[in-house]
């Protein structure tokens, strides 16, 4: 059968190394075929991309879809979530699942799989979570890795499932935090079936003292929130996490990395040549703590919390010198109603916020263009990197001849204002209202199908597939 063939040229191809001036790519079906100059290349489609940058399409392994937080339903699924995704340039993500307590720990595969069925409209994987260690959960961590499923997410704080952390700590209700005797047990495991463990880390033990005082006092609100988790816990607990790899060897990934007391314990396990990764996040990149001063701080209400600029700076240098691998969404979407049952009870505040869609902008408009960050790196950033530390290489995470059609063309030059209006994510709301940038996504192919072009979404709903990892 004779596959479709698209030429893109006359564009800017960026890769993890490299600027290519007026190349062309080639697509056949839904792998790219050849890259270069290819000026005798022909082809069914042609789509001219001069003036735009011809990036690999963005991986996202940090999202949480079908979300549930302290009574609150999210409003991003894989149909709803997923194109606000691709609006952004990303065309895989990775999403996560709680341990369903009484059954296999596969069976976060099936639910996922459910609830990407007919709705899916870029491919996926699922990080698995663990809150109880138990005998059969260790059995089964073999299993999960040859599913595809090598990534296992712990937590290091909240005590109960629903996100809440002091309220509920005595209330005998099992909750996220695993023994650090159960790391040493679920990574030797994980090491030898060849999983990574992933890490929220904050230590509860700190943050719970300073959250009893909080709301034994009555400040509740979103500063006091985030005044109950100093960098001093995220320091604490991957330092902790750290001490775990050291033991068993197995790879370790800090999710959302938000502090420079943090960033100096990764840059110190890395020294030492442990298996230390991290990622940090947009929101933590271009908002500080005053945002969550405001009478609707709310807004910006997560875990962990904003900080200030000059932790700010310390992240930009973190992605820059290669000690942060991935920049990654943490996108958790809530309405408006869902954060203002909030607003006066951190306690009652579901965590997290749409943040899905501008990434890839946010890094290049302050990154890129204000010389933060190189092309390369931002292409490393949200795309190589992620793909080769995630096992979804060399399918993804590039344009080289054999891997996935996933290309994005950007457009350097775009200005314009990100607001509830100019964004595509499902929420009623958005935290980068306001927020003026420069460069913006123009086309989108997911495994060689044009799924956004310009303000037209095209991808039909149950398209996008899960995606077997395995990591190198």
């Amino acid at each position: 059968m004779n596959q479709k063939t698209i030429l893109i040229k006359k564009g800017t191809l960026v890769d993890h190394q490299t600027v290519m001036e007026d190349a062309a790519v080639l697509v056949r079906g839904e792998t790219i075929a050849a890259v270069g100059n290819l000026e005798d290349a022909e082809a069914d489609q042609t789509v001219d991309a001069e003036g735009l940058l011809v990036l690999p399409g963005a991986i996202d392994p940090h999202v949480h879809f079908n979300e549930t937080n302290k009574g609150q339903n999210g409003v991003h699924d894989y149909l709803t979530g997923g194109r606000a995704a691709a609006f952004g340039g990303t065309t895989t993500i990775v999403d996560f699942a709680d341990q369903i307590h009484g059954k296999p720990l596969l069976a976060v595969l099936d639910v996922k799989k459910g609830q990407a069925r007919g709705q899916a409209v870029i491919d996926w994987n699922v990080h698995p979570i663990i809150n109880q260690v138990t005998p059969e959960v260790l059995e089964e961590i073999p299993e999960v890795v040859a599913a595809g499923l090598p990534t296992i997410k712990c937590f290091m704080t909240f005590r109960s499932l629903t996100g809440e952390s002091a309220v509920n700590m005595y209330s005998g209700r099992p909750g996220r935090i695993i023994s650090d005797e159960d790391y040493i047990e679920l990574t030797s495991r994980l090491k030898k079936a060849g999983g990574m463990l992933m890490v929220h880390a904050e230590d509860s033990t700190i943050i719970d003292k300073i959250a009893m005082e909080k709301l034994a006092a009555g400040q509740t609100r979103a500063i006091d929130h985030a005044r109950c988790r100093p960098a001093a816990a995220e320091a604490s607990a991957v330092r902790r996490i750290v001490g775990v790899a050291r033991e068993t060897g197995c790879p370790v990934y800090i999710v959302h990395l938000s502090s420079i007391d943090g960033l100096h314990e990764v840059t110190a396990a890395q020294a030492g040549g442990l298996p230390v990764w991290a990622e940090t996040c947009p929101h933590f990149l271009i908002f500080t703590d005053d945002k969550l001063k405001r009478d609707d701080g709310y807004k910006w209400l997560g875990s962990p919390p904003l900080r200030d600029e000059e932790t700010q700076a310390a992240l930009w240098e973190g992605l820059s010198d290669g000690r942060i691998s991935v920049a990654a969404t943490d996108d958790c979407a809530f309405s408006l109603a869902s954060k203002v049952a909030g607003a006066e009870n951190f306690e009652l505040c579901p965590e997290g916020m749409p943040g899905i869609e501008p990434r890839l902008t946010i890094l290049y408009s302050e990154g890129v263009a204000k010389g933060r960050i190189t092309l390369p790196k931002l292409v490393d950033l949200t795309s190589t990197a992620p793909a080769r530390l995630f096992g979804m290489a060399p399918k993804k995470g590039s344009m080289a001849p054999g891997a996935d059609a996933d290309i994005v063309l950007f457009d350097p030059a775009a200005r314009w204002t990100m607001s509830q209006e100019t964004l595509h994510m499902a929420s009623d709301y958005t935290s980068y209202e306001g927020v003026e940038v420069i460069g913006k996504v123009a086309k989108v192919f997911s495994r060689g199908e044009l799924i956004v072009d310009g303000e037209d979404f095209l991808a039909t709903p149950g398209r996008g597939r899960f995606v077997p990892c395995k990591l190198a």
